[in-house]
């Protein structure tokens, strides 16, 4: 017995008809009437009967036509489910908008990680200013944006929830000053000369309270927009400057660029991930979210 012969039961009953039965399924009266019969003979039981050519229900075809109909709501249910679950998948995507620095270094392994759980999600990143990642989420152009050192959110339909810490390590050009050394008290870098973020980038301003709070002065050699172009700057040997650690990679360090830890304070910067409240999330958005907290506990 199947499912297929269980329907056939099902309407036939419930139209009293062999022919409408049939067309329902799409087989003829005989065959109606051939599973009827296997059905009997498998339960060993006479399900119905035919009195003035209306069909009344056995005992047993009254237990078995209960059943029937419970099977087959839950077989639909089910078959439902799986196609609704299929079409989401197909039909997922997110959109992130992110800073440079943060997209390129940072935001790759959550995506990696997120693949894993919503394989068939597409997920396109787009690559901004700050300023510019907090008006996608406001006017719906993303549905995330990722940033560092976010400043307090006035707009109570954005929720903020953080992902990690960067360390931040000071960098000079290998064999430079300080390139024999592993660590360096920050009040060493007092006078020297700097290549940083412009003035008004937020890791610019955590960096400028930093100093201000230790009383260091530095000469601030350049102001750019990039993180690749500070560190060219800094393999050129222009100056020093202070960056999260995972901007540096393997390749770079020790050939082009030396890398340098903080004596006695914490340097590091907060990475968020930054939603609209009212936008709908479906499955994928939710997973998203959840992965960028699971992997906050880890760290």
């Amino acid at each position: 017995m199947n499912i297929e012969t269980l329907k056939v039961f099902k309407d036939l009953i419930e139209t009293g008809s062999f022919s409408k039965a049939g067309e329902i399924n799409y087989v003829s009266q005989s065959a109606i009437s051939q599973q009827i019969k296997k059905l009997e003979i498998v339960y060993k039981s006479k399900l119905l009967t035919r009195v003035s050519n209306k069909i009344h229900l056995t005992s047993s075809g009254e237990t078995l036509y209960k059943a029937a109909k419970k099977i087959l709501i839950t077989y639909d249910d089910a078959i439902g489910s799986i196609r609704q679950s299929v079409i989401d998948k197909k039909s997922a995507k997110i959109k992130i908008s992110t800073i440079y620095s943060v997209g390129t270094y940072v935001l790759q392994s959550y995506i990696r990680r997120f693949m894993k759980v919503s394989p068939m999600t597409e997920v396109n990143v787009e690559y901004k200013r700050f300023s510019q990642v907090y008006n996608d989420i406001a006017l719906g152009r993303a549905d995330f944006g990722v940033l560092s050192c976010h400043s307090p959110i006035n707009n109570k339909n954005l929720s903020v929830s953080y992902m990690c810490e960067e360390e931040m390590v000071l960098i000079t050009a290998a064999g430079g000053k300080f390139s024999k050394m592993k660590s360096i008290n920050i009040h060493d870098m007092f006078g020297t000369d700097f290549i940083l973020f412009d003035k008004a980038f937020p890791s610019r301003k955590y960096i400028d309270s930093v100093f201000k709070k230790n009383k260091i002065k530095v000469n601030v050699k350049m102001e750019v927009d990039n993180i690749e172009t500070i560190k060219t700057y800094v393999k050129s040997g222009l100056g020093f400057s202070i960056v999260p650690k995972s901007v540096i990679r393997k390749f770079e360090k020790d050939v082009d660029i030396h890398m340098l830890k903080f004596l006695g304070i914490k340097m590091a910067r907060t990475v968020s991930v930054i939603c609209n409240k009212n936008k709908k999330m479906s499955k994928a958005h939710k997973d998203f979210l959840e992965i960028t907290k699971c992997h906050l506990k880890n760290n």
